[in-house]
């Protein structure tokens, strides 16, 4: 093992350049890899959020985000005739998502009554809004941006005072809350509200309401009906299966390391002939051979992995400093995990000795006269 050990380094530093070449290009692999898991991740707990409201919340029909949405109260009229003894009250609610003083939050202007009894928001500090151009926010926004109570806030070219700050789960992670009045005066009235909320009486089967309304023709092709819940899960399968492509490619990508030790390993094959030959002579079976080719491969692969995540971390904790990702105004937040750390070294090396292991025909073709067998 010291001989087979000793020969493998004095092999790589001859040919330093090759090895390096070899190394840089896997390493390449390696960080799309790591960037592709611990975005995979991300997803994964940004789709645990936790959910706690069976409210019922409309859009129109071709939105996809709701911000895209357009309503007006006719619709909401017209679910309580649908059902009547279910739905218990209803509002609208205006949507927006915002860069605000470099963040990106979430815009969101409910009546007075319902943003304090109605949206499962918890009062941690402050007082509701009960007065003009004054805004409660979130406690993740508050995290995010350092906002305290009596902050003012810049949206949309107006100056809002912070008055509160309160707990809100899901989906409203960074977000920043006014009166319905105020975000009328803001945003204007053309494009109506975006979002209705229905609530229903606790008798009410939610899962029943909604089908009762999305078959109701005067919904059917105009609005989707969702449990609130319900509608982030809609944009988190969205996210979830454009992941599974990127991890699919991926791991396609993982080939590129096996071609390439394959074409590393031929060549060295092809023009150390002659060595290869005299190691058989001086008594290095076919075996011992295989040994040295796979201990070279797992230094070469060794030294990409550990570039490939340096470089990745590095990159991950500028981009965490420098350029927060966020969907639906919350963060997500990528970062390297052991077990995916693990996986990927284990990948890595698996993907490279299969490449050794396609080179190993060559070895049987040559024999001690250096002709082919």
């Amino acid at each position: 093992m010291h001989v087979l050990g000793y020969y493998t380094l004095r092999d790589l530093l001859h040919d330093r350049w090759r090895s390096l070449l070899t190394i840089l290009n896997m390493t390449v692999v390696v960080v799309g890899y790591l960037l592709l898991t611990a975005l995979s991740q991300a997803f994964i707990l940004f789709g645990r959020q936790p959910q706690i409201t069976s409210n019922l919340v409309i859009i129109s029909a071709d939105a996809l985000d709701p911000m895209e949405s357009s309503l007006n109260d006719d619709v909401l009229q017209i679910a309580r005739q649908i059902a009547p003894e279910q739905i218990r009250a209803n509002f609208p609610t205006l949507f927006r998502h915002m860069s605000i003083q470099g963040h990106v939050m979430q815009v969101r202007a409910t009546p007075l009554e319902n943003l304090r009894a109605d949206l499962s928001l918890t009062l941690l500090d402050g007082s509701w809004p009960d007065g003009p151009q004054q805004v409660v926010i979130s406690e993740g926004a508050s995290q995010i941006t350092s906002w305290k109570v009596g902050a003012t806030v810049e949206i949309y070219g107006t100056d809002f005072q912070v008055v509160g700050v309160v707990r809100a789960g899901g989906n409203k992670f960074a977000s920043v809350w006014m009166t319905f009045t105020e975000g009328q005066r803001l945003f204007g009235t053309s494009r109506g509200f975006q979002i209705g909320t229905l609530l229903l009486n606790p008798s009410a089967n939610p899962e029943s309401v909604r089908a009762k309304l999305q078959s109701d023709p005067r919904f059917s092709g105009k609005y989707a009906v969702y449990l609130e819940n319900s509608l982030s899960d809609r944009y988190n399968q969205i996210n979830h299966d454009l992941l599974i492509l990127s991890l699919i490619q991926a791991l396609i990508s993982l080939l590129a390391i096996t071609f390439g030790i394959y074409n590393a390993i031929s060549l060295s094959l092809t023009e150390r002939s002659r060595e290869i030959l005299l190691l058989r002579v001086v008594g290095f079976t076919q075996d011992k051979i295989r040994s040295f080719l796979l201990a070279h491969t797992l230094v070469l692969a060794s030294a990409a992995y550990i570039l490939g995540w340096t470089a990745a971390f590095i990159f991950i904790n500028f981009q965490r400093t420098h350029a927060p990702i966020s969907i639906q105004a919350a963060p997500l937040v990528l970062k390297l995990s052991s077990p995916a750390t693990l996986l990927g070294f284990l990948l890595t090396v698996a993907f490279a000795f299969l490449g050794v292991w396609l080179t190993i025909g060559h070895l049987s073709t040559l024999n001690l006269t250096g002709r082919g067998e």
